[in-house]
């Protein structure tokens, strides 16, 4: 339980929302489908219970017209989507998102294949891809799920993965930026599951 409680901490763990993501274009799907816990929003988040489905859909599948190629729309659509119930369209929108770049939704729909939702593929090695590209791209939440599953072998069948000092790299990253208690513990258990790791003849 210890750990769900810690992974649902760095799942949402609070961003930084400053001057070089408020610089940004705020459109009416922003306004009405930001994740509060998107690193790279560009407008206050929406809690899920606060948000309009309805309208927050229809904004941003106008806004994905308009612009195709932007990544942070789809990742905001692929949101409403899926808690519209509507997973056969979220989780390929989700992917959309992902594959043009966006951190947030690399970690999120690698943790749609980890949790098993419906419609969603079943292949392990898709996760280590985009939580691995998540990981470098600066996603916390990534950084601990990547290397914590990664230590426990679940990437083991994989034919391309992190080695040992990148799993370093990313931890030491995720050191500096762990905020609460209960990332801190995991971080720590985690720095020492590598260094035994790597200890090992």
């Amino acid at each position: 339980m210890v750990i769900v409680r810690i992974l649902l901490l760095l799942a949402f763990a609070a961003p930084t929302f400053g001057a070089e993501t408020t610089a940004r274009a705020v459109t009416l799907c922003d306004r009405l489908a930001a994740h509060p816990e998107d690193p790279d929003r560009v407008s206050p988040g929406i809690a899920r219970d606060q948000i309009d489905l309805n309208a927050a859909i229809a904004a941003c599948e106008q806004q994905v017209r308009t612009t195709p190629a932007d990544a942070r729309s789809r990742y905001e659509l692929a949101r409403v989507l899926f808690y519209a119930g509507r997973n056969a369209d979220a989780v390929p929108e989700m992917q959309r998102a992902a594959d043009l770049g966006y951190r947030q939704a690399q970690f999120v729909y690698g943790a749609m294949i980890s949790n098993g939702r419906d419609v969603a593929p079943k292949d392990f090695c898709i996760v280590e891809r985009y939580w691995r590209e998540s990981a470098r791209a600066g996603r916390q939440a990534a950084r601990i799920s990547y290397i914590r599953h990664s230590l426990n072998g679940r990437f083991a069948a994989c034919p391309q993965r992190a080695d040992l000092p990148e799993l370093r790299t990313l931890l030491d990253a995720a050191t500096k930026e762990a905020r609460d208690y209960y990332e801190r513990l995991l971080v720590e258990d985690l720095n020492e599951k590598l260094d035994s790791t790597t200890r090992r003849p």
